[in-house]
């Protein structure tokens, strides 16, 4: 075997490799719910700081599994495509947590609150699923 056969089967191995380090959908809707409830928490009053505690340990709970899940210790958070997308998701949670509270008591609208939720989600999963994305192509191509 030469050595481009050899680039070759390690190129084949990193894309075989990559297909299997991502998280399933399942765990990025998991993931998203826990970022739309901890969005949630700051706007319960009382009751914030338990939203707050429930939603960060399910959270960690969920990275905690995602070596069993995935079966591999690939952490999205190592790579920089992956990391640049993540530092993205990281500054729109903060964004929807400085501003959405804001602008649901300025609005005093469940409406708006429901929509908050729904962007929280939305924007989390579009994110997640973007950086597990960077994670499989920065393993694939051997970043």
């Amino acid at each position: 075997m030469n050595a481009q056969e050899q680039l070759d089967a390690l190129r084949a191995d990193g894309a075989a490799v990559s297909t299997r380090t991502s998280a399933p959908l399942w765990y990025l809707v998991a993931q998203s719910l826990c970022i739309a409830g901890f969005v949630f928490s700051f706007s319960l009053d009382n009751w914030q700081s338990l939203g707050f505690v429930i939603a960060a340990v399910a959270m960690v709970l969920l990275g905690m599994l995602r070596p069993a899940i995935t079966g591999t210790r690939a952490e999205p958070w190592v790579y920089r495509r992956s990391l640049t997308i993540g530092a993205a998701q990281l500054g729109f949670v903060v964004a929807l947590v400085v501003l959405g509270p804001l602008l649901v008591s300025l609005a005093d609208s469940a409406v708006l609150f429901g929509a908050l939720l729904v962007v929280a989600f939305g924007g989390s999963l579009a994110l997640g699923i973007a950086m597990e994305r960077a994670l499989a192509r920065s393993i694939a191509e051997g970043e």
